[in-house]
């Protein structure tokens, strides 16, 4: 019988090859905005609320139309940036800031001087992920930055996980420390999970 780990990776792994042949496809384009105006719908932005948000790699739904209409209305957007082994940090960046490439090639906010990272208080968190489930589970890419920042969080922070229809399985193998999303959004719409204790979807 395999091992969590070993069906986290080949579940992984068959996510990631589906993704990369649908990437930057008519197809994906067209979800990509779907599911960008679903999460808007649901979540509308708002002056000043602090929001964990993230660019998205290849194969996964965008945030560029999410961070438009939040920026829009002066809601602070904080994005992670590589800060040590397994450790992320989320620092903000402002409409006009630059980019710097980090270790995986994704953009992070620079350090800037005065910029410290946020590490509570957030009202909104979206989850990037490999894959999803239907009770809330979500597969990373393997290295555990988020399933450490997210289970520092009260429970009452939204988690949102932003995928396509594709991404969404059976069933993610899940371990003790994996942190599930209270909502998921998709190109096809939005699914609440059951609220746990101090879950905000009570």
């Amino acid at each position: 019988m395999m091992i969590v780990e070993e069906r986290k990776g080949l579940l992984r792994q068959a996510c990631r090859d589906l993704a990369r042949g649908k990437a930057h496809t008519a197809f994906t384009l067209r979800g990509s905005e779907r599911a960008q105006a679903h999460f808007l719908k649901e979540y509308p932005s708002r002056t000043g609320m602090a929001v964990a948000i993230y660019n998205a790699v290849r194969g996964e739904v965008g945030t560029d139309r999410i961070r438009e209409a939040y920026i829009a209305v002066g809601a602070e957007l904080y994005y992670p940036a590589v800060t040590g082994k397994g450790a992320i940090s989320f620092y903000p960046h402002r409409d006009g800031d630059p980019w710097e490439e980090g270790p995986y090639g994704i953009p992070e906010p620079p350090r800037l001087p005065g910029r410290e990272p946020r590490a509570s208080g957030f009202d909104l968190v979206l989850v990037p992920g490999v894959a999803f489930d239907r009770r809330g589970g979500r597969l990373g890419h393997g290295f555990g930055y988020y399933d450490r920042f997210l289970g520092s969080l009260p429970e009452n922070v939204p988690r949102v996980g932003l995928c396509f229809s594709h991404q969404v399985v059976q069933e993610v193998p899940l371990e003790a420390w994996d942190i599930p999303v209270h909502t998921l959004v998709t190109e096809e719409g939005v699914i609440r999970f059951p609220a746990g204790k101090g879950s905000p979807n009570k």
